[in-house]
């Protein structure tokens, strides 16, 4: 592996001179690199200067004690593999500084097969979580790769496909024989779903890198009900719907990204209307708490069985329910809407009995 084609660097901290002289005989011995620091603070200073792969830390030295030292190996680098070397005495401070990120601890004395033992294992450690994070990064780029692909190379050329059908839809060219204009029709449904999938995707995707953080502003409570709600009405009244607001938004305000927050919640009322009963109604309530607010979005549908409500917000979760499968959508609606919420340090519930339709509920910080 390319991680393994330099020898391996140890650092070992002791201000016993005996202890850091034999620590270089042996580990050499092993074919590894060895630098030696007689005290913490010159130990610290050598790991920010040649960051090692594993460092022996003796927790009982004078000035800064091997504690301090490994909360500021924590803070450097935690990926850096730490051994507390200690005496008897101190073998509680060993197994509380496992507690706070030490790999393992040596009690002295110990035998050379002991520490080349130990050493071998922090060192495999080590490799694991360096190779696990290279492959999480490759995964990054792999992904960022695909979102271009999608963006430049496959959406334009179908949403461009997409306008030449409607040509042929709309027989701007002259009529054509009925049973053309109906597979016509079929394919614009197909290419609208392809696109839409695409898109769905796409949002997924960049949500890890949408600054939602840094882009939080003051924003009216109420502005984020009107909007959402006059947005709503537009595919319900389609629906043969009514869409009901319930509660008072007052003058609260939220630090939250409009946007992202908005088709976050529009996502839930489009999936209301979409499963809900004909003629049915589409209540959004806000109640606000002194700490948080919540936003609820319920539907008179068929509901979410029981069974599949810890999953519904999976990335392509779709329902076996035969009243909600044949329903048209991605599986990524409330999987997108969850992201947004959990990037505004909110949360997301949902609440469905068979036949009585599903109240899902978000829970913002005030």
């Amino acid at each position: 592996m390319p991680l393994r084609s330099v020898k391996p660097l140890i650092l070992a901290i002791d201000d016993d001179e005996v202890a850091r002289e034999s620590a270089q005989v042996l580990l050499s011995r092993w074919g590894y690199r060895v630098n030696l620091a007689e005290n913490g603070e010159k130990g610290l200073h050598l790991m920010r200067q040649n960051p090692p792969d594993l460092m022996l830390v003796d927790l009982q030295m004078p000035g800064i004690s091997g504690l301090e030292v490994l909360a500021g190996v924590r803070e450097f680098d935690p990926t850096i593999v730490c051994v507390m070397v200690t005496g008897h005495a101190t073998l509680q401070s060993a197994v509380d500084a496992m507690k706070q990120g030490a790999y393992d601890f040596l009690p002295k004395p110990f035998s050379p097969d002991e520490l080349k033992h130990v050493v071998g294992r922090g060192l495999e450690r080590r490799f694991l979580e360096l190779e696990a994070k290279e492959l999480r990064e490759e995964k990054a780029r792999m992904e960022a790769n695909f979102v271009t692909l999608v963006s430049h190379q496959m959406r334009s050329p179908l949403a461009a496909v997409r306008q030449l059908l409607e040509v042929m839809v709309k027989q701007s060219l002259g009529p054509m024989p009925p049973a053309y204009g109906e597979l016509m029709d079929r394919a614009v449904a197909r290419l609208d779903e392809l696109l839409h999938s695409l898109n769905a995707w796409l949002a997924m995707s960049r949500l890890a890198e949408s600054g939602i953080a840094e882009r939080r502003a003051p924003t009216a409570l109420a502005d984020i009900l009107t909007a959402l709600a006059q947005r709503t009405r537009l595919e319900a009244q389609a629906a043969g719907q009514e869409v009901v607001v319930e509660g008072d938004p007052g003058e609260v305000e939220l630090a939250v990204d409009r946007e992202t927050l908005l088709e976050a919640l529009y996502n839930l009322t489009s999936n209301a209307v979409k499963y809900n009963r004909p003629g049915g109604k589409v209540t959004l309530e806000v109640r606000v708490h002194p700490y948080q607010v919540d936003l609820s979005v319920s539907d008179q549908g068929p509901g979410i069985p029981e069974a599949e409500q810890p999953f519904i917000f999976n990335d392509f979760f779709r329902s076996k329910s035969p009243e909600l499968k044949n329903k048209p959508g991605t599986g990524l609606g409330l999987s997108i809407a969850r992201r947004v919420v959990k990037a505004h340090r909110g949360d997301i519930s949902v609440r469905s009995q068979p036949g009585q339709g599903a109240t899902f509920t978000v829970s913002l910080p005030r």
